[in-house]
Order: structure tokens, then C-alpha cells, then sequence
């Protein structure tokens, strides 16, 4: 019997994510060995340690209004986060791709040539490209107190253009009791004409899974271009505007005690702030040299 549309678009899935993973886990062993190298091994990269901080934008701090005309009010913003990761390839750009030394492909390229030829030569997809450095520590933020301390990255030098984000799930840190089994939990208010709704907009690690990984992440987050050499801070600025732009508050069930009223599951409300979680442009990573002291 001849495979339907849907069990092939299935089994190319499965092997695109199968590949993913084996590439990342190459990828990983290749920043273990570069990071256990020599410091002056131009194969391997320097090994270098970054100090990591995450803030919000400074449009989520004070009111802003989304794409369906309701102005939004934050009162809380809770994200839980599993890792970063860095990489030299460009964002989602499958064209823009960086050839190995020998002037060839590279290993994970040519590995996604073997795998899934088909998803490796469709424009739309993200090449990552070679390892640049990764913050493994678990941990969850407020985003509306400011900027916050993360741990530490491992990296190695080199030019970093992109980035993954992965969301904790399940949830760690010191605000994984009120999260709740979440992995974002935003509070507030919005208002649009005479309409008011004081809202709470939850998700899970299900809600915002990869298509392609099947993991809990966001891949392709632009990395503002820089060449990593030496010492100094990677800042990851998180967008609530961005989660909340295509949420539209007027389903949602007004409050009878001023107690914020969560957005029902499967509604459109809840799957908008689903697809917002998921954008790319909703995480933003960039580098500055020096020292979080000299940030401040």
C-alpha cells in the first residue's frame, strides 16, 4: 500500500528532527572540544567564559498596544528558561551557508544533506551552522523587575549570528512553585474603547514545542553579528510585546473581583499567545565586551 501525503509529510518530520538532534549533539561535543583545547588552537576556537543577563524590552514595562488595538498593562511576567545556545549561522536563512575551512560544507551541513535532503534544500529552513557557546543553567525570571543575572556561558571564539532560546519545562528556579507546571505566566490588563479585561495568559512546554525538534525551543533568534575573542556579557532581551500582539482580549470573560481571568484553552486568544511565544523576533541576543560590572 502506497504511503498517504500525511504518513510521508510524518516520516520526513520524524527524520528532520531525528537529524536535528544528532547534529546537535555534534555541534555540542564540538564546543566540549573546543572549549578543552589550547587557547591558541585556531581549529577548535579559544575557550571563553560570558557572563549572561536576560531583560525585558522597555515597550513591555509600561502600557503598549498590539496589532488588534488593545492596550496592554503587565503587572507580571514570569518565563521560565532551559538553555541558550549560540551559533555562526545566520537566522533563518537556509541560503546564507557558511562553508567549512576546506572551503566545503560543513559536518552538520553535509549531515543534513544525507538525512533529509528534501527539508535541508527548502529556503525557509534555519541553518545553525557551528557552535559558538551554550548557558545550560536552568532558572526563572520575573522579566518586569529588569535585568537579571543568568549563569554563566561556556563558548568559543568566533562569529555568532544566531541563537536558540529553549523555555524550562519543566519549570526550575526561584519562581517555579508559582508557575505552576508552566513555562510563562503573564498577568495584566487591556483595554480597547469601553472594553476592560484583566487577564492571565499561561502556557506549557507542550504549548510551545518546535515543529521540527519536537523540543520546548525557539531556533533562529538573531544574534546581533560579533566575533567572540575575548571576555564580556551576552544580554538576551525577551519581548512580551511580541507574545501578546496577535491576542485578541474581547473573548475573554470579564472579571467579576478584579482577580485576572485566564485566557480559555483552544480559543483564539490562547492559541495567538501561543504563536507569539514561538516567534523568533519575541527573543533578541546581542554581546558587549567587558564585564557586568562595567554594564551597568
Amino acid at each position: 500500500m502506497m504511503p498517504t501525503t500525511a504518513q510521508t509529510r510524518s516520516r520526513r518530520r520524524a527524520a528532520f528532527a531525528a537529524a536535528w538532534r544528532l547534529a546537535a549533539a555534534l555541534a555540542a561535543g564540538a564546543l566540549a572540544a573546543g572549549c578543552g583545547a589550547g587557547g591558541d588552537d585556531a581549529t577548535s576556537g579559544k575557550r571563553l567564559t560570558l557572563a549572561t543577563r536576560i531583560a525585558p524590552d522597555a515597550a513591555s514595562v509600561e502600557p503598549f498596544t498590539n496589532a488588534l488595538g488593545w492596550t496592554i498593562t503587565l503587572s507580571k511576567a514570569h518565563l521560565s528558561i532551559g538553555s541558550l545556545h549560540y551559533f555562526e549561522g545566520a537566522p533563518f536563512t537556509a541560503q546564507l551557508q557558511r562553508a567549512a575551512p576546506g572551503g566545503g560544507p560543513s559536518l552538520l551541513e553535509r549531515l543534513a544533506r544525507w538525512a533529509v535532503p528534501e527539508a535541508h534544500a527548502h529556503p525557509g529552513h534555519y541553518q545553525a551552522g557551528e557552535a559558538r557557546g551554550q548557558m545550560t543553567q536552568p532558572t526563572s525570571v520575573d522579566l518586569l523587575l529588569g535585568t537579571t543575572a543568568l549563569a554563566d556561558a561556556d563558548a568559543v571564539s568566533g562569529v555568532v549570528r544566531s541563537a536558540r532560546f529553549t523555555f524550562g519545562a519543566p519549570p526550575s528556579g526561584p519562581l517555579a512553585a508559582a508557575l505552576d507546571g508552566h513555562v510563562v505566566a503573564v498577568e495584566g490588563r487591556a483595554e480597547k474603547g469601553e472594553l476592560a479585561r484583566v487577564f492571565r495568559a499561561r502556557a506549557l512546554g507542550a504549548d510551545v514545542l518546535d515543529e521540527a525538534t519536537g523540543e520546548p525551543s525557539v531556533e533562529g533568534c538573531v544574534f546581533e553579528e560579533v566575533f567572540l575573542d575575548g571576555p564580556g556579557v551576552v544580554t538576551l532581551v525577551v519581548k512580551p510585546t511580541v507574545w501578546l500582539d496577535q491576542v485578541d482580549f474581547e473573548e475573554v470573560a470579564e472579571s467579576d473581583d478584579g482577580a485576572p481571568v485566564d485566557l480559555a484553552p483552544e480559543s483564539q486568544a490562547q492559541r495567538g499567545f501561543a504563536r507569539g511565544l514561538k516567534k523568533g523576533t519575541a527573543y533578541a541576543l546581542s554581546f558587549a565586551p567587558g564585564s557586568p560590572e562595567e554594564k551597568e
